[in-house]
């Protein structure tokens, strides 16, 4: 530690020598001479202390010239150096603060090394564990591969597959790849780290990569009728088709028993044509949840919508699976969405129109289903004022179901939640950002919380800070567009670097576009899920989100397209055939962001 060298105080410029005139106008001659003595004694004092100090410097152990003054309430630090600066790194001591380290070699005046100093700590290399490693064929984010036989394999590996000309494996892996899948890796299959393998899959190869490496930025294909991620996954590295021997850190053992899956869906209403089908028509609570799987055969034209124009409407026929929705959602460890209408006492059935509400005891129906938590942040939540914010805040409990996102005050309507999920803490943060937003800034007013509230920022922190994983729920955006608006990105910005991992939206009644921030995803919008907007195709098919993670990581989110049939019942489409149109959609407006959507390149993109 640098020693502290004491300050010499500047002297103030002396007083001029007294030249008062004595009485009858004369000047004491006396005085000069006792003037002129007192500054010679001064003269001598100045000149020992100078002597001094110089001496004393001379004797330390520092030079002179690095005897810089602590700046005050830093007693003690170093200067700090600016990260970035030419020929210097900077590097935190033990406090946090920034340390100047001198560069490699070369760069001028390199800071000496303080007499004394701790010799440094030496770092324990990370412990290594012999593990078996699944190996994960993956293509881009927007890619829909059904997936790969054992025949499809083996072309892929030795360089004559039709469908992928590219091929890329992980250099250090090629020999034990080539020899668990039992082929020679032809020439033309190309090696690289996992960032290469990244990048060749955006522009249309077919990579492999070891399954601790697998982000949600590609789309891991399934093998020999066999998934590593999603609902159907394998339930054991063992039952994974193509796996080798490797030697990694302890963090990066793959254990497929530790991974879990999050479904997340759009808006959902109680009211109009869900009510008329469960209740009027008697179809019964579990109706909405009983959809399977559909087909699109065509279109025609058209539906229309209160002045936002004519709409394609598609048309289509369910193609069996009752239950698959269902099963789907309640397979998932964890199962969001959006509740868009509240549930007051005096609720009222609308055959159309808003305001909403729903009959509390409809409810029901989602926890039938196996939705375990939903955001009432939400343009709607206040359709019934303040007291139809607090009937939904009682019952929703009733039902099973854990909300967060509005209340009677900003205390209220600022708490987020933390649920655990396989010993994982998922904190989930629900804001509204659209008409009318300032319900709840007054301290004492009933609403959702606002996406622009002060305290929505400090809150993500506090997550990132205390939790696993943070998910921002936010309900935002432009009705029946594609494409999000400045603010919704300037807000996405914002929630990533405050500590955001994932962000789900809601409230265009649209699938929209999907952005990459810094390697973290962003849903603006999955559309509508149990919803009975029927006159448009755009409205009519939305999206499920499922991500799987090993423990706390997101490893996979696949986009699973859906169509709601008889204004209230949702039902999966192929996303390899007729749900194929519904990515093409959100990729295309993925790309009209300017570079940013995901997966972005400079190569002819799907029209």
């Amino acid at each position: 530690m640098r020693r502290d060298v004491p300050t010499v105080s500047t002297q103030r410029p002396m007083s001029a020598p007294d030249r008062t005139p004595s009485p009858g106008g004369t000047t004491t001659n006396g005085g000069t001479s006792a003037t002129t003595s007192k500054v010679l004694v001064i003269i001598l004092v100045v000149l020992f202390l100078v002597a001094s100090v110089g001496f004393y410097f001379m004797v330390q152990d520092q030079p002179l010239l690095d005897a810089t003054p602590t700046p005050s309430g830093l007693t003690g630090a170093a200067s700090p150096t600016p990260t970035g600066a030419p020929g210097t790194s900077s590097a935190p001591n033990a406090s946090g603060s920034p340390v100047a380290t001198p560069p490699a070699s070369g760069g001028a005046n390199p800071t000496p090394t303080p007499s004394g100093s701790p010799s440094p700590t030496p770092t324990t290399p990370p412990a290594l564990v012999e593990t078996d490693m699944p190996i994960v064929p993956v293509v881009d984010f927007w890619g829909t591969d059904p997936g790969l036989s054992k025949s499809d394999l083996t072309d892929a590996l030795e360089g004559h597959s039709a469908k992928y000309p590219t091929v890329i494996v992980p250099t250090e892996d090629r020999g034990a790849i080539a020899a668990a899948a039992g082929v020679t890796i032809a020439d033309s299959v190309q090696s690289g780290d996992a960032a290469a393998i990244d990048a060749a899959v955006k522009t249309g190869a077919l990579g492999f990569l070891r399954a601790a490496d697998v982000t949600a930025l590609v789309h891991a294909v399934p093998l020999e009728g066999k998934q590593l991620f999603g609902e159907d996954r394998v339930k054991s590295v063992a039952d994974w088709p193509l796996t080798i021997h490797v030697t990694e850190t302890a963090d990066r053992v793959w254990d497929q028993s530790a991974t879990w899956t999050l479904l997340a869906g759009g808006d959902m209403i109680l009211d109009r044509g869900i009510y008329a089908r469960v209740v009027n028509q008697h179809k019964g609570l579990n109706y909405p949840f009983d959809g399977g799987t559909a087909v699109v055969t065509g279109r025609h034209c058209c539906g229309t919508y209160f002045g936002y124009g004519a709409f394609d409407v598609p048309d289509f026929h369910l193609t069996g699976n009752a239950g698959a929705v269902r099963s789907l959602v309640q397979n998932a460890d964890l199962a969001i969405a959006n509740l868009e209408d509240p549930t007051p006492d005096n609720w009222i059935f609308h055959v159309f129109g808003i305001p909403f509400s729903g009959d509390p005891a409809l409810l029901q129906m989602f926890t039938n289903a196996g939705i375990d938590w939903v955001t009432i942040a939400n343009n709607h939540i206040d359709d019934y004022g303040a007291s139809g914010i607090k009937d939904t805040m009682r019952h929703l409990p009733e039902y099973g179901l854990q909300f967060a996102g509005a209340g009677l005050n900003i205390d209220q309507a600022s708490q987020y939640s933390v649920l655990d999920v396989h010993g994982v803490k998922v904190a989930i943060l629900p804001c509204v950002a659209v008409f009318p937003s300032e319900w709840a800034k007054g301290s004492s007013k009933a609403g959702g919380m606002p996406c622009t509230d002060p305290r929505m920022i400090p809150n993500i922190q506090k997550a990132a800070a205390e939790d696993d994983f943070v998910i921002v729920f936010p309900h935002w955006g432009i009705e029946y567009t594609l494409v999000p608006i400045d603010s919704e990105r300037k807000l996405a910005a914002q929630f990533m670097a405050a500590g955001a991992d994932l962000i789900l939206g809601a409230h265009p009644h649209v699938a929209q576009a999907v952005e990459d921030i810094n390697g973290k995803l962003v849903f603006y919008s999955m559309g509508n899920f149990v919803f009975d907007q029927n006159w448009a195709e755009i409205t009519m098919e939305g999206l499920l989100v499922e991500s799987t993670f090993e423990g706390k990581h997101l490893m996979q989110t696949q986009m699973l397209p859906i169509i709601d049939a008889d204004q209230s019942q949702p039902n999966l489409l192929d996303p390899n055939g007729s749900g194929k149109i519904v990515l093409q959609r959100m990729e295309k407006a993925s790309h009209a962001l300017g570079g940013h959507g995901v997966s972005d390149v400079d190569r002819p993109r799907i029209a």
